[in-house]
């Protein structure tokens, strides 16, 4: 089992290898859809939300920045990328 988003070191670069769509809302799922959160690409950790708390966390998405959730984040699997 791969390691999951929400534990992935800031700043390093990861690619999602597996999202457990059945453990989200349909809601959920579009969103992080239309984010370009899929299977196969690569994302950037950037921050979390505060000094004590793990939510929410900021994505590099291609030239896009996103915020998910930290729960959304434990049910995605990611790899390291190729150098």
């Amino acid at each position: 089992m791969n390691p999951r988003l929400d534990s992935a070191p800031l700043g390093v670069a990861v690619r999602i290898s597996r999202i457990d769509w059945d453990a989200m809302s349909q809601d959920e799922g579009r969103r992080l859809r239309e984010f370009g959160l899929m299977e196969g690409i690569e994302i950037t950790p950037l921050h979390r939300g505060s000094l004590f708390s793990r939510d929410p966390l900021a994505l590099a998405v291609g030239r896009m920045q996103v915020i998910i959730r930290a729960r959304q984040a434990a049910m995605i699997e990611v790899a390291p990328t190729a150098p």
